[in-house]
């Protein structure tokens, strides 16, 4: 089987379990009202219904609201999706035979060095299967995004020589 489960990674470092969104609306965390914070989603597979393997991480940055609620909305979706659905299938003589001027791709969410340690702190803590695997997870997954991050530019750019 596999799991999932949310984390907030406030800018003091602190991280806070996330109970699972229902109807894409997460709980309020008063403590955290206003404040931007790193959404970690884990991804897990289960042993005997408790978190056994680390399988992969996802990242975004969202803002509170002045509750402390965040609510996953449409635009954000079609925002997580941009890059996909504008260069995941093109090639880049049909990106350069679109009307519209092109656009750069959204840069991925990336966690910094101290909010990587306290992640990793923080599953050896309290989830601890999932920490023995979670550097080489976490690393390879930055690793794809930024070079997902450059194909995409790449392919702008050769359009973009197609154009002139």
């Amino acid at each position: 089987m596999s799991g999932s489960r949310w984390l907030y990674l406030s800018k003091n470092l602190k991280v806070y379990k996330v109970p699972k969104p229902k109807n894409s609306k997460f709980k309020p965390i008063k403590e955290l009202a206003g404040q931007e914070v790193l959404k970690v989603l884990l991804y897990y597979e289960t042993f005997e219904k408790k978190p056994s393997k680390l399988l992969l991480l996802e990242f975004d940055r969202v803002t509170l609201d002045s509750e402390g609620f965040y609510e996953l909305t449409q635009e954000e979706m079609e925002k997580a999706l941009y890059n996909f659905n504008e260069f995941g299938f093109v090639t880049p003589e049909e990106l350069a035979q679109r009307d519209v001027p092109l656009s750069l791709p959204i840069a991925p969410v990336l966690p910094t060095i101290q909010e990587k340690n306290t992640l990793y702190n923080y599953l050896k803590e309290n989830i601890n299967p999932l920490s023995h695997n979670a550097p080489y997870i976490m690393e390879e997954r930055i690793s794809a995004l930024k070079r997902i991050h450059i194909e995409y530019i790449e392919l702008i750019k050769k359009a973009v020589k197609l154009r002139c």
